[in-house]
């Protein structure tokens, strides 16, 4: 059996140009199993092969296009050709880049000294096509540049990619997705049903840090919006649930250029009191305490109670006490040893506390009306942004400019808005 492929184009003007792709010979009596079908090799030279003929039709009719003068309407000459390298998803083409010599009226209206202009320069700045720079920019977000690189190489019929390359891909289109963001204009709704309260979890990590940066780690901010943020506006109530780093709702605050509401991690502070907790029983359990092991037991479990319903200057009590007899404990160096502990267990729970005093609430009562205590929403997109990228197991090192990039790369590709942008215009 054989197989002939080839393609038809039909222009604007009605002119029909026809363009064989390539033929393929499948004998029934010689073909085993894996030659059924289109095989990988062949379909990227057909798919190759396709894209250069799609492209040159392409480009002779955007040269026809481009000719007349948006101005004077005048049919304007085309200066020269020159051989142009264009990255395409399927395949590295050497093309005819026509170049279109500018009228009179246009270089008086522009003010500019340029004499001729390309229409493919236009449409691709980068001489890549926006599909294939939307591919290496996605790969370079979910996976390490070489992987990325790798895959690019391996399933379609692109040219070889360097790491390198997707690296600045990725970078061009981060800092894109950055301006378009500073640019948008905010939309202010007075619908009251699109008006509510919005919380903000924060939430971080710690990356490698280059070398010539003089410090060890990096840290990553990662924020995640609940309710209607698309109706916000300025002075509506704004609510940050962090784990007290003091840096985390001052970045919200600049941004919003408002007042907010800071409230401490639920999570955080249980398991500071878990801490408490188990360090007291474990006091109480040792070998050679003679004390009385309620005085020390009844304080510690009434801790979390109190907490839950914002008694904190009952809780501060609870810990002052702790705190003080603890340093009265007698006996020998297993106690005072697990007394010591305890006793720097308790005293980094009142410190913690009194540092974010104005951040502990009625957790139990918020919690009855619906809303959230807890910044687990913001910890689950710390492992998909930071840490499946940056942190945990991966080897790579980083820049503070280029962790950036790479979190709003992948921001944009987990939320989908990491989209293929076609320019319309041509000069």
């Amino acid at each position: 059996m054989d197989v002939r492929i080839s393609i038809e184009t039909i222009f604007e003007d009605g002119e029909v140009r026809r363009h064989s792709l390539g033929r393929l010979s499948r004998p029934c009596r010689m073909t085993g199993p894996e030659a059924f079908g289109l095989m990988v090799e062949y379909a990227k030279a057909i798919l190759e092969r396709l894209q250069r003929a799609i492209i040159d039709d392409q480009l002779e009719e955007l040269a026809k296009a481009s000719r007349p003068c948006p101005d004077c309407g005048c049919v304007r000459p085309v200066h020269d050709y020159r051989p142009r390298t264009l990255d395409t998803l399927f395949g590295r083409l050497r093309v005819r880049a026509p170049r279109i010599r500018l009228c009179d009226c246009w270089d008086r209206t522009t003010g500019g000294h340029a004499r001729c202009v390309s229409p493919l320069s236009v449409f691709f700045p980068d001489r890549a096509t926006p599909e294939m720079r939307r591919l290496q920019t996605e790969l370079g977000a979910r996976h390490t540049f070489r992987e990325a690189a790798r895959l690019m190489e391996t399933f379609p019929p692109c040219a070889r990619t360097q790491h390198t390359t997707a690296r600045y891909c990725l970078g061009r289109i981060a800092d894109g997705l950055d301006e378009r963001e500073d640019a948008a204009p905010s939309e202010s709704r007075d619908d009251e049903a699109s008006r509510g309260p919005i919380t903000v979890f924060v939430d971080g990590a710690h990356i490698r840090c280059r070398p010539e940066y003089q410090r060890r780690h990096l840290d990553v901010v990662v924020s995640k919006i609940e309710g209607t943020a698309a109706g916000w506006r300025h002075g509506d109530p704004l609510t940050v649930i962090s784990d007290g780093e003091p840096a985390s709702p001052s970045l919200v605050r600049n941004a919003a250029r408002a007042s907010i509401i800071h409230i401490l991690d639920w999570w955080h502070v249980s398991m500071r009191v878990q801490h408490v907790e188990t360090t007291v029983k474990g006091l109480v359990e040792t070998p050679g305490f003679e004390d009385l092991p309620s005085l020390f037991l009844k304080p510690a479990e009434h801790l979390r109670w109190n907490l839950w319903r914002g008694k904190i200057q009952l809780v501060g009590m609870y810990l002052q006490w702790l705190i003080v007899d603890y340093r009265r404990v007698r006996g020998d160096a297993t106690v005072a040893a697990a007394a010591k502990r305890a006793e720097a267990r308790c005293l980094a729970l009142y410190t913690y506390l009194a540092n974010n005093m104005d951040a502990l609430i009625d957790y139990g009562a918020r919690h009855r009306r619906g809303l959230p205590v807890s910044r687990s929403r913001a910890e689950g997109c710390v492992d998909d942004i930071a840490n499946t990228r940056m942190g945990k197991r991966r080897r790579m090192r980083w820049s503070p400019t280029g962790a950036h990039r790479a979190a709003v790369a992948r921001v944009a590709v987990l939320d989908r808005r990491l989209t293929i942008s076609h320019r319309t215009t041509a000069a």
